[in-house]
């Protein structure tokens, strides 16, 4: 096991993570150059911005022109136009409330053109592929790292400033949301937010993280006891949980859709939580109140990416989903006792492929057995060193 720690954390050193840093707008020699476009005031608070002769070279548009302007000249282009699409979810009232726009809109010319980008989106180039498993390498050793210092660091908020370290300093952008980070019962709010609590001995921690590059997000989640033992009512739940990831992996392929696969996890669900005794009678009813989310979502250059695209849609080779079954148990939860106050999910990120899938964050442990040995045979200065190679 000592060796696995050592090959999880030679896979993705500094030096290279600074190497990946410099290489995104090198061969865009004029951006943030000042134009004539530019009003001297802006650069002073906001530094140097594109402007519209660099926003020609940077987007290749055919035409470019202040935002200032757009009132005098959207409207020619709306009366000439016999179709106008715009993209509803982030439309602003600088266009909309237009009159030849509302206009328009009236006679039924305008359309969301959300519908046409998510269908782009949803099967990956194989250029996009790459820079998604990067993401995915990125913020697996992200956690890899926070998860083996958690014990040195038992704060939710400390362990949130040390993942989102470790994303940037392995080249990311930003993270893809704010991470997730529930000790104890907090473990069991699905996206708990507050990361303001001390995390006490023999309390699960789980960590739902995610980083962008050059804009594709990853999305990951593990659960973990920072101590290095999972006591046996942990270790029971978990296996459950792991067992049903296993299980709703075994199913990624082309034809196969979220929908099917998220049925079969609730039926694996439901039957292990009776057969545990936490669900006795309507396990189903009862069983949403456990868990009312979905077994994954598309992933992309959003978390939850085309949202558009139906969940009964058959998979295809390039499209990447979630799978991330959880149990979230309230502490005000009327079932056993020990089981109350406890939230475990692991999530990965499945490529669907000709043959199968390809699992992005398998790079991550997620057995129990793995997680132990890490946490308990870990030197924070070994880790340290190997680190910075």
């Amino acid at each position: 096991m000592k060796i696995l720690s050592r090959k999880l954390l030679h896979q993705l050193s500094f030096k290279q993570a600074i190497r990946r840093c410099t290489y995104s707008t090198g061969k865009v020699s004029d951006f943030g150059q000042p134009t004539s476009a530019s009003h001297p005031q802006d650069v002073v608070w906001q530094g140097l911005i594109a402007g519209v002769d660099a926003a020609l070279e940077m987007f290749k548009a055919e035409e470019a022109y202040p935002v200032s302007k757009l009132d005098k000249i959207l409207p020619n282009m709306i009366k000439r136009s016999s179709k106008l699409f715009h993209n509803k979810l982030t439309a602003t009232p600088t266009y909309t409330d237009l009159e030849t726009f509302q206009n328009a809109a009236h006679v039924g010319k305008v359309s969301d053109l959300s519908i046409f980008t998510h269908e782009l989106r949803w099967v990956k180039s194989p250029s996009e592929l790459k820079l998604m498993k990067e993401s995915a390498a990125i913020a697996c050793q992200a956690l890899l790292q926070t998860m083996l210092h958690s014990k040195t660091y038992p704060h939710e908020g400390m362990l949130s400033s040390k993942v989102e370290y470790e994303c940037r300093m392995r080249g990311a952008q930003r993270m893809a949301f704010n991470p997730v980070v529930g000790g104890g019962p907090n473990a069991s709010v699905i996206h708990y937010s507050r990361n303001d609590q001390k995390i006490k001995d023999g309390d699960l921690v789980l960590m739902d993280v995610g980083c962008e590059l050059h804009g594709y997000c990853s999305d990951l989640t593990r659960t973990w006891s920072p101590c290095g033992s999972f006591s046996s009512i942990q270790e029971e739940l978990y296996d459950l949980i792991l067992q049903t990831n296993k299980e709703c992996i075994r199913l990624c392929r082309p034809g196969a859709s979220i929908r099917q696969i998220h049925n079969y996890s609730v039926e694996l669900l439901c039957k292990g939580l009776k057969e545990i005794g936490i669900l006795k009678r309507d396990a189903f009813r009862l069983y949403h109140q456990l868990n009312p989310t979905s077994i994954g979502h598309y992933l992309g250059m959003d978390v939850h990416d085309c949202s558009m695209i139906s969940y009964d849609r058959p998979l295809k080779p390039g499209v990447v989903i979630t799978i991330e079954p959880g149990i979230y148990v309230p502490s005000s939860f009327d079932g056993p006792e020990r089981y109350q106050g406890t939230g475990i999910r692991i999530e990965d990120e499945v490529l669907i492929t000709e043959t199968g899938c390809e699992v992005l964050t398998g790079s991550m442990p997620k057995e129990i057995k793995h997680i132990e040995s890490l946490l308990n045979n870990y030197s924070y200065t070994k880790g340290m060193e190997a680190a910075t190679v």
